[in-house]
């Protein structure tokens, strides 16, 4: 924000130099980031952080130095003078959208005589930047330069029924600004309209067709406060801001408002030549309540690391309009005035003292110590999976939390609705992700059309999903895989992370329906028998949604359950010296069969030398009768003290065949 030092001294007695001014307003957290010489006056461009909205304005910035300087500061006196007809006779305002527009305050000043302004105005404005209009137009821009509060004048005459309507954009309805450039209007939007037709675009820009010309002669002053959301969702959307909008998008003062137009008022009278109606229509449905908090000097003395004598620190809070009061030894009560709703915890308050108290003042020790903290179980976790992901040959991806509705909906059920954000600039990938799953797909669709091959990726991110009856989403931590490869493939991934977590942990895959996987191939990863995630090879919705060549193999697991793993005891066991004895066996038996049977037969004899049993492969085909398939698997055998015999091992594998032949029909193919 560009400040004049001359007018600035309007309001706090400050008698140094701009470099002076410039090194307080920095110390003080508004660094400037320039200065230049404006004939006898100095302008500072001075940066102001977007939760100090009452800063933009020199009556903001005169506070603070009054607050750091121990000056007086002083707030213009408004003298106005009220003659003629009520003010209600002139105009009305109907609120329509008290959520958008808090406070709507109207005045009217008829008589006025449009023309230049004088030059002691003119110079302040061309000082910070703003070229002269007319008389009236520039006391707007003035009062808003001077207190941070936005203005807008109207020619009352070009007002249909001379009333203000503060309601929504109607579909279709088109709107010329005084910039003469044509938006339309939406429901999503905030106008000022009067009895036939918007007026104005709400808090960021005027109509030409009630704009104030040499040819007015009642001009309706207005001041509101317009919900920050509003005025910047529509002036994204429309690609349109202005001063006005900068500060409502950063949520003004509305206790101000009524001010601000008295102000405007008695200076329009003064340069115009004007008469202001009795009395001012204040559309405002409820006051907030004024504002409170606490500080503890004990909490402050803990937090700065040094000590503040109390009664400095009622003082800086005294200056800074707080009303500190003391409540026994330890408790100091303050009152949030309507300019600093920035200010809502303990712990702004603390920052409020020790900022104009001098951070410099805080002593600096030549050695410091820092304490190295463990990684905890989910930076465990993390590392743990990414490193076999990555020597699985899986690459990870980051991808954005939102997703376009034609790939969100290809994993959900008919009917489900997503958390969205009401962001002009999100208008298609505006769903929050419930899945990992779209956003791969989305990645390898980009690889294919970069002409990069086979994609084996990853993701660990969180999802959101809605809550019946509650605001806000839930959220979880999800790991997503993606592979062009196969189900043995992806599964035996899967494994290496859960036994990189958890070494003794049993993984299995059911079949099961998922809801985003084709017929048939569908699966429950299970850890132990309990469910972390679902498997499965992505059907044909869901290529049509991400244009996708070829199969492609997906999996999503819920991380909190491997995080729980994490910390599980350990065993370990001694290597052991002798060698293993492998065999192979094709076993030829009924195409319903599961492998998690077959596998339960196996462990179920308990024999202890078969330390590994592994699935190998499935063929189905010639030699092969209908109805069968033939499945290999693996069997390692060892013994701790000693080698085994060939013989000692045929003994044992004609055990395993004799009970899978009994429990599952299952007959070794020859």
């Amino acid at each position: 924000m560009k400040i004049s030092l001359e007018w600035l001294r309007e309001y706090v007695a400050w008698e140094e130099g701009p470099g002076r001014l410039e090194e307080l307003l920095t110390r003080i957290g508004f660094s400037v980031e320039g200065r230049e010489a404006a004939g006898s006056d100095w302008m500072l461009d001075v940066e102001i952080t977007s939760n100090r909205p009452d800063c933009l304005g020199h009556i903001g910035l005169a506070r603070e130095v009054a607050a750091a300087t121990g000056q007086a500061f002083r707030l213009p006196e408004v003298r106005l003078a009220e003659t003629g007809r009520d003010v209600h006779e002139w105009t009305s305002v109907a609120d329509e959208e008290p959520e958008w527009c808090a406070r709507y305050t109207a005045r009217v000043i008829e008589g006025v005589k449009v023309g230049p302004s004088p030059a002691w105005l003119l110079r302040r404005l061309e000082t910070v930047g703003l070229r002269g209009i007319n008389n009236v137009v520039d006391v707007t821009n003035y009062v808003l330069l001077e207190a941070g509060q936005p203005l807008h004048a109207f020619d009352h005459a070009r007002l249909a029924e001379g009333r203000i309507v503060v309601r929504r954009g109607r579909p279709g309805e088109r709107l010329e600004l005084i910039d003469r450039s044509q938006i339309e209007l939406t429901d999503e939007m905030l106008v000022i309209a009067d009895a036939a037709r918007a007026v104005a675009l709400a808090g960021i820009m005027g109509g030409l067709a009630s704009e104030v010309t040499e040819a007015t002669q009642t001009v309706l002053l207005e001041s509101a406060h317009f919900d920050p959301q509003c005025i910047r969702r529509t002036s994204r959307a429309l690609g349109q801001s202005s001063e006005a909008s900068y500060r409502f998008e950063r949520n003004v003062d509305r206790v101000l408002a009524e001010w601000a137009s008295r102000r405007a008022a008695a200076l329009t009278a003064e340069l115009a030549g004007g008469r202001v109606a009795r009395g001012v229509v204040d559309a405002w449905p409820g006051r907030q309540p004024t504002g409170a908090a606490v500080l503890r000097l004990s909490r402050l003395k803990a937090l700065l690391g040094i000590e503040i004598d109390p009664a400095h620190v009622l003082a800086v809070l005294e200056r800074l309009g707080l009303q500190p009061r003391r409540e026994g030894e330890d408790a100091v009560r303050c009152t949030i005035p309507s300019w600093r709703g920035d200010l809502t915890r303990e712990v702004d308050l603390i920052e409020e003292v020790i900022r104009l108290h001098g951070y410099e003042r805080i002593p600096v020790r030549e050695r410091i110590e820092i304490a190295v903290a463990t990684p905890d179980a989910v930076q465990r976790t993390t590392r743990q999976a990414t490193e076999a992901l990555a020597g699985c040959g899986y690459y990870e991806t980051v991808n954005v939390g939102f997703v376009e509705d034609r790939g969100g909906r290809a994993f959900e059920a008919a009917g489900f609705e997503p958390v969205r954000v009401r962001d002009a600039v999100r208008r298609t990938s505006n769903a929050l992700r419930s899945s990992l799953l779209p956003s791969l797909m989305l990645a390898r669709q980009r690889n294919q059309a970069a002409g990069n091959g086979r994609c084996d990726l990853y993701e660990l991110a969180a999802v959101h999903r809605p809550q019946r009856g509650k605001r806000l989403p839930a959220e979880a931590t999800k790991l997503g895989l993606l592979t062009d490869g196969d189900f043995r493939g992806l599964r035996g991934v899967i494994e290496a992370v859960v036994g990189r977590v958890d070494r003794e942990a049993a993984v299995r895959c059911a079949p099961a329906e998922v809801l985003w996987a084709d017929q048939g191939t569908g699966a429950r990863v299970l850890v132990d028998g309990e469910e972390i995630g679902r498997a499965g090879q992505a059907s044909a919705a869901v290529w049509k949604a991400f244009d996708a060549d070829g199969p492609v193999w997906l999996a999503e697991l819920d991380f909190a359950a491997l995080v729980a793993r994490e910390g599980r005891e350990r065993r370990c066991k001694p290597l052991l010296r002798f060698p293993p004895i492998m065999r192979d066996l094709s076993l030829v038996l009924d195409e319903r069969t599961p492998w998690a049977r077959i596998a339960g037969v196996i462990e179920g004899l308990a024999i202890e030398e078969l330390q590994e049993l592994r699935f190998v492969d499935i063929y189905r085909g010639k030699g092969i009768p209908a109805g069968q398939k033939s499945l290999t698997l693996s069997l390692e055998f060892r013994r701790a003290e000693r080698t085994l015999t060939h013989e000692e091992v045929d003994a044992l594998q004609q055990r395993i065949l004799a009970a899978l032949g009994e429990q599952v029909g299952a007959e070794l193919r020859s």
